[in-house]
């Protein structure tokens, strides 16, 4: 096990010697060192360290209170007091400080240190693999949701049924979650996007009532923990969600290949989104469609002959003011003896490129 840590002390002598030790006992590797607790506030959440070993007498903030600064952003960290003052080892512990060292650093106790550390990352990790294990559980007990965005917004339960929404915006507000896949939307964010007409106090009333809806909504069909909330943001848990446009993006990105094309033409029944016109999704919607043409364009050149009438009739609707598709599904449908469906394809092209 290689415990990854963080050093802060203002000064470098003491930062080289406790890296000297921790290298010489093995099994750590130091990820950062600081002389400045302000700078290391700002950059050590990003690297997730697994111990910071914090002096406590420094210039600027007090190592004491940087522990509770530190503990807020990386909660996964222990911390290990390294001073030269003994008189801070109940204020320390107060903290719940995984150690309090004195420099000179001795290597046993150091290593006693590390040794304790990795009993409690033990014990963590076997914990979240019971909880891991019985959340799996309960999910595959009771199914997971459907969710339709290409073309129109659905959403059905395990069962099959077709879910109601009580509201528009309630509808809005689930698609805007699930649309940030997992990635935590500010509240300010929300209330800008889905209410930009209103005042701070009414938007907010209006996203509470909203969201309360949606909350309950899924907490009926057995689903209470789906959208989460933390630090004035939310996201939403799709790990009980399955949809239609992660089986597209599959397809299109080669993660779930098939022969020919003709899974994804139809799959797609519409365009992202397209029935309820939400601007905030204008982008994604511009692009999912510029992707899946550019494959349908690419399985052109793979599909046997018999499979090609079904992908450049999808072409032409995605892209109808193109006469190549048009000109194409002509000549296919005439090779084939079907006059009839040749001259609706030829109907079809001289009204397309009319109203172009």
């Amino acid at each position: 096990m290689n415990i990854e840590a963080v050093l802060i002390d203002d000064e470098q002598i003491a930062l080289d010697v406790l890296e000297i030790r921790l290298l010489e006992i093995g099994g750590v590797s130091v990820i950062g060192k600081y002389r400045e607790v302000s700078k290391a506030l700002s950059e050590v959440p990003a690297l997730k360290p697994g111990i910071i070993f914090l002096d406590i007498e420094m210039p600027g903030e007090n190592g004491l209170s940087a522990a509770e600064s530190f503990k807020a952003r990386c909660p996964e960290a222990e911390i290990v007091f390294v001073t030269a003052h003994a008189q801070y080892a109940i204020d320390a512990f107060d903290r719940q400080a995984l150690g309090y060292l004195l420099k000179p650093v001795d290597k046993g106790r150091l290593a006693k240190t590390l040794e304790r550390y990795a009993a409690i990352r033990s014990l963590r990790a076997a914990g979240r693999d019971a909880a891991d294990a019985e959340q799996a559980a309960a999910r595959e007990a009771r199914g997971r949701l459907r969710l339709q965005l290409l073309g129109s917004l659905e959403l059905y339960a395990h069962d099959g049924r077709l879910l109601t929404w009580r509201t528009k915006k309630t509808k809005e507000l689930f698609a805007y979650l699930w649309h940030q896949r997992g990635q935590p939307a500010y509240r300010y964010r929300i209330l800008e996007d889905l209410w930009p007409d209103y005042l701070q106090e009414p938007g907010q009333r209006l996203f509470h009532t909203s969201l309360y809806n949606l909350r309950s909504m899924l907490k009926a069909e057995g689903y209470p923990d789906i959208v989460r909330h933390g630090d004035e943001r939310y996201w939403l848990d799709s790990a009980d969600i399955e949809s239609d446009v992660e089986r597209l993006e599959d397809l299109l990105g080669g993660k779930a290949p098939e022969p020919g094309g003709l899974s994804a033409s139809g799959l797609y029944r519409g365009d992202y989104l397209e029935t309820e016109h939400y601007g905030w999704a204008d982008q994604r919607r511009y692009e999912l469609r510029s992707e899946y043409v550019a494959y349908l364009r690419r399985a052109l050149a793979s599909v046997p002959e018999g499979d090609k009438v079904a992908l450049l009739r999808k072409l032409a609707e995605l892209e109808p003011y193109r006469s190549e598709y048009h000109e194409r599904l002509i000549d296919d449908l005439e090779r084939r003896g079907d006059r009839s469906g040749a001259e609706i394809a030829r109907r079809q092209r001289d009204r397309a490129l009319g109203e172009e």
